[in-house]
């Protein structure tokens, strides 16, 4: 499946839709970043205290990080 996935990811490559970068290494990142807010919401919450919205927080910021890294 991660082939498959990584086949897509570089026809989108080929296609000028994304930056060029090693599709396999992509989806570990993606894979990477958001399990950590799975599995270490209790730390990040506390991390960031009670007044803030740590998922809304980690969705905004992923969303940067991605969309800056792929942007041709």
């Amino acid at each position: 499946m991660v082939d498959e996935k990584a086949a897509v990811i570089d026809a989108w490559i080929a296609q000028g839709k994304i930056a060029p970068l090693d599709a396999h290494h992509l989806i570990f990142s993606i894979w990477s970043m958001t399990q950590h807010y799975a599995d270490f919401a209790v730390q990040v919450s506390a991390v960031l205290g009670p007044d803030r919205d740590a998922f809304a927080e980690a969705e905004a910021h992923l969303d940067a990080v991605f969309g800056r890294m792929l942007r041709v």
